[in-house]
């Protein structure tokens, strides 16, 4: 009886493993056909596609680097050329119409196109992006990192994700095909001299008042000699009425003769005006004396003084004696221009020098002996011959 007791429970046991067994037996083997099934699918099915996209272009276009060959001429004058990179450099244009990539403003002629290095973006789903050669239907994969030729025209192309597809682009740099920084001369008709109507009317209200020589106006100032030189007159009601206007300093070493004067905004303050005047006190100088005036028109302003500034034993840079010579300011610089040089200032007058980049119109075989010069609302300096009456309009080539 135990026996048999024994034997039905073995056989409850062997049926409940049996079938746990195939259980497991029956998923694994469902786990498999399927994976195989799927697997199969894949292989056989055209479902798996690649989506191609067409809208490739170049978003983005800058240079990174151009380096200038600057020539100068030392005093001894020699030759001599230096390498530097372009700072300030240009802002290009995409025209996604015609594909043409380009910059507006030119850059200087002493730039060096033939190595160029460029950066370009394109859009999230374009391929690689090729230059094409100069020479032949090659292309070759551009990097950042390797220069380009852009003396002429190039063609870059980039291409779609599966680069089935290309758009082509023409990347043209501009470039002035003249020496730049530096004042470019025109040869124009004498009557296109600019005529200075606001002067002649101070200068006729100067001498209807007895004063000595006329000096010049600001914007709400103007300034003449007495009639012995000694003393700076000021009107301030357009020549209306004068009165001897402040001065600080030795009133011996007044400009007396080739007097130059020029007005304009004195940028640290508002309402206020730079007035600069230029002159030799007698024969034989050496030194210009200058003097300056900072005229403030605000409200409340306190009364401003004409100083002297001085000609320091240390500083080689002074402005020499010029005779018949004009004062005028032109693109940021102070020139004072007589028919022999061009004197520059940046330092509103504390020390000059000659620069390449101002020369004197003409070749270098013409010699002026009485010249004056002006500058238009444009900004354009104008050189007049005062015994040929020839004119010449100078623009700085940047």
């Amino acid at each position: 009886m135990k026996i048999a007791r024994f034997c039905g429970i073995v056989r409850k046991f062997a049926a409940k493993y049996v079938l746990a067994s195939m259980k497991r037996y029956i998923y694994a083997l469902c786990i498999t056909l399927s994976s195989v099934f799927l697997y199969t699918s894949c292989l056989n099915s055209d479902s798996t596609e690649v989506t191609v996209y067409d809208d490739m272009a170049i978003t983005g276009f800058s240079v990174s680097k151009i380096n200038r060959y600057i020539h100068t001429t030392s005093k001894s004058g020699a030759d001599s050329v230096y390498k530097k990179e372009l700072t300030t450099l240009p802002t290009f244009s995409i025209d996604q119409i015609q594909y043409k990539i380009y910059n507006t403003d030119s850059l200087p002629n002493d730039c060096d196109l033939n190595h160029v290095l460029a950066a370009i973006s394109t859009s999230s789903y374009s391929g690689g992006v090729y230059v094409k050669s100069l020479t032949s239907d090659t292309l070759w994969v551009y990097s950042s990192t390797d220069s380009i030729d852009f003396s002429q025209p190039r063609e870059i192309r980039v291409f779609n994700n599966t680069y089935e597809k290309y758009r082509t682009y023409e990347v043209k740099i501009n470039q002035h095909q003249v020496e730049t920084d530096k004042i470019l001369w025109e040869s124009m008709p004498t009557d296109s001299y600019p005529v200075d109507n606001t002067k002649a009317k101070w200068e006729e209200a100067a001498a209807n008042a007895g004063l000595g020589k006329f000096i010049g106006f600001g914007t709400k100032e103007g300034y003449a000699f007495n009639v012995d030189g000694t003393q700076i007159m000021v009107s301030k009601d357009e020549g209306a009425t004068w009165e001897p206007d402040n001065i600080d300093g030795d009133i011996s070493t007044l400009p007396k003769q080739n007097i130059a004067f020029v007005s304009y905004p004195f940028l640290p303050n508002e309402y206020t005006d730079y007035q600069l005047m230029a002159g030799t006190t007698e024969e034989g100088e050496i030194t210009c004396s200058i003097w300056r005036k900072i005229a403030e028109y605000a409200e409340g302003s306190q009364a401003c003084k004409w100083v002297q500034l001085p000609v320091e034993q240390y500083n080689r840079y002074y402005l020499p004696a010029m005779v018949g010579f004009s004062l005028v300011r032109f693109h940021g610089y102070i020139l004072a221009i007589d028919s022999n040089k061009i004197y520059s200032s940046r330092d509103n007058g504390i020390t000059w020098r000659t620069l390449d980049m101002f020369p004197l119109p003409g070749d270098s075989e013409t010699y002026f002996y009485h010249v004056e010069a002006i500058t238009d609302a444009e900004g354009a300096l104008w050189f007049k011959d005062l015994d040929t009456n020839n004119v010449w309009r100078g623009v700085l080539v940047e």
